[in-house]
């Protein structure tokens, strides 16, 4: 990534927003047991530690699912009290249905690039491509460059000189997800300028343009790979914190 660029995995990146998400998440916690306002905002806490979430916010949106009649309230012993509802129980169904397999494609290709990048965690075989309505959520909660960078520089490592559109197929075959040629190529030229890699054309036609990694890009090499790896591994482990709370009975 590049210096000052802070990509955090998000509700809103990958297609909630945190009215929905905290919806969700109350829907979630009150449809395994009734509890109080701060016994939920706490649970939410440990669940997410990455984000700051406001009790006042969550409060407000229990209020509003009270007034739609999805959560009901009641005090006992001086404490108040939600509860979900049939109605709640509904729009819980509707959540897991229509945003489950979302998150679980997106969530596949993730596991397989913190699984290439550390050796560690699920590798879900590629039996399809990321489905074209998803690939958006992939550039919004990781660094797509990071990627292509490691994938890129990690392949001519133990290669032969190779073109862009190799890339191509390795990111599809291997992890189930492409990104433009046209983004691919610029940033095989923008790695050039750094002096990451070196190029040659194939012939005077100049429509393949062969690769090869030079001394700076071996030394920037293990810096690219952490800071993939770093940020991979958050949002698979927020991935997994959403997934567990569509996940039916």
């Amino acid at each position: 990534m590049e210096k000052g660029e802070k990509l955090t995995a998000s509700v809103e990146s990958i297609g909630l927003s945190q009215r929905e998400f905290l919806t969700l998440f109350l829907l979630h916690s009150l449809s395994k047991k009734r509890n109080y306002p701060r016994a939920i905002h706490g649970e939410l806490k440990s669940s997410f530690t990455g984000k700051v979430h406001s009790y006042d916010y969550l409060c407000k949106i229990a209020k509003q699912l009270v007034g739609s009649d999805h959560l009901s309230l009641y005090t006992e012993k001086r404490r108040n009290y939600y509860q979900i509802t049939d109605k709640g129980k509904e729009l819980f169904a509707w959540y897991q249905n229509n945003f489950s397999a979302r998150f679980t494609e997106v969530k596949l290709v993730i596991d397989r690039f913190v699984y290439d990048l550390t050796g560690s965690g699920p590798n879900p075989a590629v039996t399809h491509d990321l489905p074209e309505e998803y690939r958006s959520y992939i550039s919004k909660i990781v660094s797509v460059k990071d990627l292509v960078r490691y994938v890129t520089l990690k392949t001519l490592f133990s290669k032969k000189p190779i073109y862009m559109g190799e890339i191509a197929d390795l990111l599809k075959h291997k992890f189930g997800w492409i990104a433009s040629n046209g983004y691919l190529y610029d940033l095989s030229h923008e790695m050039e300028e750094m002096g990451l890699l070196v190029g040659r054309w194939e012939s005077e036609k100049r429509t393949k343009r062969y690769l090869r990694i030079t001394d700076e890009g071996q030394y920037h090499y293990k810096q690219i790979a952490d800071s993939a790896a770093h940020h991979v591994q958050e949002v698979q482990k927020y991935l997994a914190s959403v997934l567990s709370f569509l996940e039916k009975e």
